[in-house]
């Protein structure tokens, strides 16, 4: 079972436009979506497309929060959610030709409440706490969660990261951005040092050029070359795919190699809402599988 602790839920609205975005100027909309949304949603979409075990857990509040139940529910997607206080935020993305342009709320202020409440409710299971925290969040509360887990991943940001690598957490999952607004460099080498540091593995996701691995064993993998509708989700699904095929057993180069054929089959088949583990599968043979020489 992988639980997807998800501390700012979100509806995700995707519109596609009719012309590129222009400030200023009148566009439609020829394409809607409306979807339960947060990094740990489109997780847990990826470990259901290869058939894994996973349940959704967090906040949510106010009209908002039931939209966001009725379109977990209806997915057959697995939950454990507790109501807060405010709305549960809106994340738009807009599709024109391009990357995304992408307008996320701030969402409702920090709850210790409803959190405990969710805490208390976790099934068992490798616990992964994904994305933004929720707004006003202390960060010794955020430490205090972790330290609580047992030995979770952690996909965040900033503050969050930090938090991880002080509670121990078994993996984080930074992109080369975060990696150096964490280690001072978003070089492979930081992530090692980063690792014989502090014993936390680490997931360097790279976008369109692949995914690293940094623990005792290092990996790269170079994405294979596709044609990108919709780049969103596509570390989530990353990640997922690589939890799901490590809790199967498989090893890190062959977790790896599939979870960057998943990211790259996210971006080229629209995002997670259409993502097809087959799809992933039949990339893999056009990834690359790297080892770094100073290994």
């Amino acid at each position: 079972m992988i639980v997807a602790l998800t501390p700012n839920l979100s509806l995700d609205r995707t519109m596609i436009l009719d012309r590129p975005l222009v400030l200023g100027q009148l566009h439609r909309v020829t394409g809607l979506t409306v979807a339960a949304g947060g990094k740990g949603v489109n997780l847990a979409r990826a470990v259901r497309a290869f058939g894994g075990q996973v349940c959704v857990a967090g906040v949510v509040g106010g009209f908002n929060g039931q939209h966001f139940r009725a379109l977990l529910d209806a997915e057959g997607l697995d939950s454990v959610l507790e109501d807060g206080d405010g709305e549960t935020r809106e994340c738009q993305a807009l599709l024109s030709g391009g990357h995304p342009t992408e307008i996320n709320e701030a969402g409702p202020l920090y709850q210790p409440e409803a959190v405990a409440r969710v805490l208390s409710r976790l099934p068992e299971g490798q616990v992964v706490v994904c994305g933004s925290l929720a707004s006003g969040t202390p960060p010794d509360a955020f430490l205090e969660l972790l330290c609580g887990l047992d030995r979770p991943v952690v996909d965040s940001s900033g503050a969050g990261l930090g938090a991880a690598i002080e509670a121990g957490a078994s993996l984080i999952k930074p992109n080369e951005h975060e990696l150096a607004a964490l280690t001072g460099s978003a070089a492979l080498e930081s992530a090692r040092d980063l690792y014989r540091r502090s014993g936390v593995q680490v997931l360097l996701t790279r976008g369109e050029r692949g995914a690293a691995f940094v623990g005792e064993e290092v990996w790269e993998v170079e994405a294979p070359q596709i044609d990108a509708c919709n780049p969103v989700g596509s570390g989530d699904t990353l990640l997922g795919t690589f939890l799901w095929a490590r809790q199967g057993g498989q090893p890190v180069p062959e977790a790896l190699q599939l979870a960057v054929a998943s990211g790259s089959a996210n971006a080229m088949l629209g995002g997670p809402l259409r993502f097809r583990a087959q799809a992933a599968r039949e990339l893999v043979t056009q990834t690359r599988l790297l080892k770094p020489a100073w290994t």
